[in-house]
């Protein structure tokens, strides 16, 4: 009787062990697994994975605001319009100078100044000079060389002038913003249209 008691008692533990070790053998390559694939992951993949998480979960970024730039916009838009709009005046307009063509004149007879003289009759006869408030034009009327040459201010960098004939009229020389210069010779009133130009550049 004791004999089978303890042949009953022993079997449930010979029985109740295998089934705890297989069940603790089927849960530790589990374990296993899962840890060896975590520690698998780089840490950028972490940070990755982690961001895209929090990235999913955030709130959408509001977008940024539209009017501030198309007010701007719109500003300068009407400005320019404004400036467009403006009527043109003319401050000076017409032919080079007066006294530098009585002095070629008096001159052409000597050999020496008989080809300034020359060039000086040309331009008193073929070019006209017009200044406004936008713009300056070089009209040339030659047969040979025939053109006419507009400037806007805007495109002027700087202006130079200097006296001729004792200061009755100047030369003028006008630098442009792509490097380039244009030379005008036999001004009327050479001082005043310098400053016409540097006060319409400095306020366009």
């Amino acid at each position: 009787m004791l004999g089978s008691m303890q042949a009953y008692h022993v079997r449930p533990r010979a029985t109740l062990r295998p089934t705890t070790c297989a069940s603790s053998k089927l849960c530790i390559p589990h374990i296993r697994s899962y840890s060896r694939t975590y520690q698998l992951r780089s840490p950028s993949e972490r940070v990755l994975t982690k961001a895209s998480t929090e990235d999913s979960t955030a709130a959408p970024a509001p977008a940024p605001p539209v009017e501030t730039a198309s007010a701007s916009a719109s500003a300068s838009a009407s400005t320019s319009g404004a400036a467009d709009s403006t009527p043109e005046v003319v401050f000076y307009e017409g032919p080079g100078s007066n006294a530098e063509l009585v002095l070629s004149l008096v001159l052409l007879p000597t050999l020496f100044y008989a080809p300034l003289s020359i060039a000086s009759i040309g331009r008193r006869l073929w070019i006209s000079f017009k200044f406004t408030n936008k713009r300056l034009v070089i009209n040339n009327t030659s047969p040979l060389f025939k053109r006419t040459i507009e400037i806007a201010y805007k495109n002027i960098k700087e202006v130079r002038t200097g006296p001729r004939g004792f200061g009755l009229w100047g030369d003028m020389v006008v630098f442009l913003r792509d490097g380039s210069r244009i030379e005008l010779t036999g001004l009327d009133k050479y001082k005043e249209i310098e400053e016409h130009i540097n006060r319409c550049i400095y306020t366009l």
